[in-house]
């Protein structure tokens, strides 16, 4: 079984004129990361009919729709409900994970999106969204999800790279602290954690980040095909998880449209995984990780 543990969804309200969308709800870092308005944009638009045909294409057989990290809680409300549609459309094919505004009221929206049929919370972004493992509703957004068993994804920028307008920093310390004050929180950190996975040869630091996983999202955009070999043996197979980025163009030169299939294929040919490694890579790690409580739970 094959699951993207990293899409984002958005409906035709947004796609038709993004940044126009994004600038009249005050969602001023959105409208500027994927919606620019003088460089080329990667950012790339679907509906649940061409995702399911992207997925049906790549062998894909759910995907998670990841709300965004928002600016506003009236925008993460928005866009669970748009994306609740979307689950409610393939339920078999799309996992939800819920768009969560850290900063106030995170229990009601939280069980808000519980009853939408929701199963994790993400994209979340400290940088953007203002919130560190000292914030109060974080610690409650923290055991709540730990409670009812939840994982969380979070953005990571990478520590040293490339800059681009719209990119925000997430200081690798405060992705410690959060695994160390809720150990029990499955905390999934997209991007390949922005690499943290490298400080996991600290024995100190292996043992606060064993809830810690890591997703590959826009891989491409940043590293060569060898990180996934990599961060296999820096962290070990089970702690990786496949992502996307769907629908961003993340091989920009060769694609006109999103699609999925090219990465998976990358993944097969150029990753150096055993198969092994890529059935747990694919799928097999995320199912653990969905179903199966935490041992400190």
């Amino acid at each position: 079984m094959i699951i993207d543990c990293h899409t984002h969804a958005y409906p035709a309200e947004v796609t038709a004129a993004p940044r126009e969308w994004a600038l009249a709800r005050g969602e001023t870092h959105w409208a500027d990361l994927v919606a620019p308005k003088k460089r080329p944009r990667i950012q790339g638009w679907s509906t649940p009919e061409t995702m399911l045909a992207a997925m049906d294409a790549a062998g894909v057989d759910q995907s998670v729709l990841l709300g965004w990290y928002w600016e506003h809680e009236a925008t993460c409300r928005w866009h669970n409900v748009a994306m609740a549609a979307w689950m409610q459309a393939a339920p078999k094919r799309f996992v939800g994970f819920a768009s969560i505004y850290p900063n106030d009221a995170v229990i009601d929206q939280l069980e808000a999106a519980k009853a939408l049929g929701f199963r994790g919370v993400g994209e979340l972004h400290p940088g953007v969204q203002n919130f560190d493992a000292a914030n109060p509703h974080w610690q409650a957004l923290a055991q709540w999800c730990v409670e009812n068993n939840w994982p969380v994804n979070c953005h990571a920028t990478e520590a040293v790279g490339h800059e681009h307008p719209g990119s925000v920093t997430t200081p690798l310390q405060d992705f410690v602290q959060m695994a160390d004050s809720a150990p029990s929180l499955k905390l999934i950190l997209a991007h390949w954690g922005g690499g943290l996975g490298f400080f996991e040869q600290n024995p100190l630091l292996r043992s606060k980040l064993g809830n810690v996983f890591y997703d590959s999202s826009a891989s491409p955009l940043l590293y060569d095909m060898t990180i996934f070999g990599q961060m296999a043996q820096m962290v070990g197979i089970d702690k990786l998880l496949f992502g996307s980025d769907y629908p961003l163009r993340i091989f920009p030169r060769k694609q006109k449209e999103p699609d999925m299939a090219r990465f998976i294929r990358s993944i097969r040919d150029e990753s150096g995984l055993t198969e092994s490694e890529r059935h747990s890579l694919l799928g097999g790690n995320f199912l653990r990780l969905i179903k199966e409580k935490s041992p400190a739970s």
